[in-house]
């Protein structure tokens, strides 16, 4: 294997993994000037982040935080999307590798498919569904899920009666596009780019290997991802928590925390992150749903590491009930008559109790995918022993061979926020090291011309959104759509299930046109992620952008107002009113382009200061880095060792000794910022030291200081110590 990096760069990137993370690094990089291709094992992207009902500890719905991202990549023009797809080898060096793709047949057309679904209707096969985890049946030509993107059908071919049998062919003969192809074959493709990242996402421990637990033995015991079904609005039970035995509401529901988790005799040794803040969450979430249900959470010990994870975690002893057990549960039984279980667990005292409930839930760990290890051979890289990438503790998205990187859960377990900022990380480094290349396989967006609104009486189009039943569970659409359908310069009302998805973008698009609207509403839920997404979609139909008006009737209807539907629609209809006369009134604003300094102001020179300004310099750009002190370092200047024994002070000491030598990297020693005047992409900062500085962006990375208590007796006993303190003198 060699390390040489080409000198014939290519400005392009492998992607293999299509969730959160690969999603993240994805546009990152085609909006860098990269071309990317996405390589996709499912026929959608999404990964397991739109299985998820909601996120914590925020409580945001996570289909309508991930779909803006899904669509923005699907109708990227400088993202390639390789579906149902696998790569199959990787030759060549850092710069320049050729990436042999196989494509599995769909036997669907994706160019001719257009989501309509009538095949879907006509076919006689029903196969258990994967997205829901067993809970429903899906037919034999299918979407994954109803966002999906591309929201094209494929099918699978161990099933179908045609493929196999040579009878039915009833989805041909109902799919009026003429996409369904009998004649697909497997197709092998080569792909020359310049890097590869790693993000194939993760598995869930086989809980059926604790026989104890009733997993697959007793109905009611579930899965934590089936939950999450199960308290999805798009799921199979729309949101209404049901057990799946006889389709009752469950009163006392159950987590195990730890299944094949932290048990390194019978499972895995690790411990997977997430579990404890998910049974949170979803213990809450089901509260919600049903103030009925009683939450019982059995742990070993809960760990609510992140920021505000412990706040979230009394807020649901608090405010919802929810009693958490520290106990290991033995066994657990199903009470034939019933469908109930009963639970035999020891107390803290050591007291045996058998519990009954109606339902549990298994909080199962992650893991590797099953072919981790084929996985890892086929790119040639390191595993640790439990076939994670291997990576270094000071360079985590790094892998053991040069210019193929990793992100996300294939590194280790994880939760979204770390995926996400793992995923912009990988980006740069692939940025740093095909800067040179960097457009060289990009083609830039042309607009469609603008529809001169300009005197025109207002024609103002208006889509309500139900989003599943986040909204449509506490607010009346049909209601909202009558009100607002006579009033004066409606040009079209209309009800959607989902604004945000792929398909529903497209019909916005065409509603444009076709109706000749000049102004566009859209009722559904957050502008912090949606407004873009349906302003580009708006632009690409001929309108201005700003010709556009989201009212938010999820977060100030139907969530801030449970159980009071006919108030949250009387509010949802005056919200649409009020965006409906605002949309009167608007007018095309025109965007400028203006130039912007390529320079970046970073304050802080710590470790993350400098890391950043590191990955800027090796882009191309100026870096002006700003640190208060006389030296660079920050805290980690008080730091020996990581916890996996790395030399902390050798590291950086080689960190500083990069900024020192980086030509492009300006450093500002003893030196504070005074005041920033400018706007986005051209800011003037004066410093202590009466230096102006011109840049186009900040980064601040200033760091924080050690809490010093005075509770424990730590202000009045010199044997109570902090663990800054400790440090000092381990050194």
């Amino acid at each position: 294997m060699s390390n040489n990096i080409s000198s014939n760069k290519k400005g392009s990137v492998v992607i293999v993994g299509g969730g959160i993370g690969g999603m993240q690094a994805a546009l990152d990089l085609a909006n860098s000037q990269f071309k990317v291709h996405l390589i996709q094992r499912e026929t959608s992207i999404g990964g397991t982040m739109v299985m998820l009902d909601k996120t914590f500890p925020t409580g945001d719905c996570s289909m309508c935080m991930i779909s803006p991202k899904m669509v923005e990549v699907g109708r990227h023009l400088n993202i390639d999307l390789h579906l149902r797809a696998e790569v199959v080898s990787v030759e060549g060096q850092p710069g320049d590798f050729k990436i042999k793709v196989k494509h599995a047949p769909r036997y669907v057309d994706p160019d001719k498919c257009t989501g309509c679904g009538d095949c879907e209707a006509k076919c006689p096969k029903r196969l258990p569904n994967e997205f829901e985890q067993g809970l429903s049946k899906r037919k034999c030509i299918y979407s994954l899920f109803a966002q999906a993107v591309p929201n094209t059908r494929a099918i699978s071919a161990e099933h179908c009666l045609f493929l196999t049998r040579g009878t039915c062919k009833k989805c041909e003969k109902a799919c009026k596009a003429g996409a369904i192809n009998f004649e697909d074959k497997e197709k092998e493709i080569e792909i020359n780019a310049g890097a590869v990242i790693l993000s194939p996402g993760l598995d869930r421990y086989d809980a059926k290997v604790r026989g104890e637990l009733g997993l697959g033995r007793w109905k009611n015991v579930v899965t934590s991802l089936q939950f999450e079904r199960i308290l999805s609005a798009s799921g199979p039970y729309t949101g209404v928590v049901t057990r799946p035995s006889d389709e009752k509401h469950p009163k006392k529901v159950a987590w195990i925390q730890c299944v094949g988790s932290r048990d390194p005799h019978n499972a895995n040794p690790w411990c997977s992150s997430v579990c404890c803040m998910y049974a949170t969450k979803q213990s809450i979430i089901a509260k919600e749903h049903d103030k009925n249900i009683e939450p019982t959470i059995f742990y070993m010990e809960m760990r609510s590491f992140g920021k505000d994870f412990d706040k979230y975690v009394e807020r649901a002893k608090n405010d919802y009930g929810v009693r958490y057990l520290r106990s290991m549960v033995s066994a657990v039984k199903e009470d034939p008559a019933t469908g109930d279980l009963i639970m035999r667990y020891a107390d803290e005292a050591g007291k045996l109790i058998d519990e009954t409930f109606d339902m549990v839930v298994l909080s199962v760990g992650l893991e590797p995918h099953k072919d981790a290890a084929e996985f890892a051979k086929t790119f040639d890289i390191e595993t640790d022993p439990h076939l994670f990438a291997k990576t270094s503790p000071l360079s985590p998205v790094k892998t053991s061979r040069d210019g193929i990187y990793v992100t996300g859960t294939y590194q280790g377990p994880k939760d979204i926020p770390d995926t996400v900022m793992q995923g912009s990380a990988v980006a740069g480094e692939a940025m740093a090291l095909l800067a040179e290349a960097r457009g060289t396989e990009t083609v830039p967006k042309e607009l469609v011309p603008e529809t001169n609104v300009e005197n025109a009486k207002p024609r103002i189009g208006v889509f309500v959104c139900h989003c599943g039943t986040n909204i449509a569970s506490n607010v009346n659409i049909d209601e909202v759509v009558a009100a607002v359908k006579d009033l004066p310069d409606i040009a079209y009302v209309t009800d959607t299930i989902y604004a945000c998805a792929q398909d529903n973008q497209e019909i916005i698009k065409k509603t444009v046109k076709d109706k000749e609207l000049n102004r566009v509403v859209i009722a559904s839920c957050t502008p912090r992620t949606h407004e873009p997404l349906f302003q580009d979609t708006i632009r690409d139909a001929g309108l201005n952008k700003y010709l556009f008006d989201l009212s938010d009737i999820r977060e100030q209807c139907s969530w801030c107002h449970p159980g009071q539907k006919e108030e949250s629609t009387k509010k949802a209809i005056q919200i649409v009113k009020m965006s409906i006369a605002k949309s009167r009134l608007q007018e095309p604003i025109k965007s400028e382009h203006v130039g912007v300094t390529p320079a970046c102001l970073i304050i802080g020179g710590g470790i993350a200061g400098m890391t950043a300004a590191l990955s800027l310099a090796e882009q191309g750009f100026t870096v002006h880095l700003i640190e208060k002190e006389d030296e660079l370092g920050g805290l980690v200047r008080k730091l020996n060792s990581t916890l996996e024994g790395n030399d902390v002070q050798e590291f950086l000491e080689s960190t500083i000794a990069k900024v020192l030598a980086n030509e492009l990297i300006t450093v500002h020693a003893g030196t504070e910022v005074v005041n920033t005047d400018g706007f986005v992409g051209n800011f003037k900062t004066t410093l202590s030291d009466t230096n102006v500085i011109e840049h186009g962006t900040i980064i601040i990375s200033t760091g924080g200081v050690e809490y010093k208590p005075t509770e424990y007796l730590s202000s009045e006993s010199n044997k109570v110590i902090t663990q800054r303190e400790l440090e000092k003198r381990l050194a």
